[in-house]
């Protein structure tokens, strides 16, 4: 990704203590798992939100929007793709 981009301009959100722990044992999961690694450029970042489950427990979602909004678009025709 190039950081020529704009930056977003999100900030590290302040999560409150329950939240917080569900946070952290969620990270621990995707860090063991290998499925997130250590922020490299922390100019760029997607904060999580998180989402209460029926059952009580907590879904940890990323929101993405300020971040897609600074990247630049792709216009390359579906067809094109589609044909690599």
């Amino acid at each position: 990704m190039s950081t020529l981009c704009m930056y977003p301009l999100n900030k590290k959100a302040n999560i409150i203590d329950e939240k917080n722990q569900a946070v952290r044992i969620e990270v621990e999961l995707l860090l063991k798992a290998d499925a997130i690694r250590e922020l490299q450029f922390p100019e760029w970042i997607a904060n999580v939100v998180l989402v209460k489950k029926p059952n009580g427990t907590w879904r940890m979602c990323t929101h993405f929007t300020t971040l897609n909004k600074a990247c630049p678009k792709d216009f390359t025709p579906y067809h094109v793709l589609r044909g690599l």
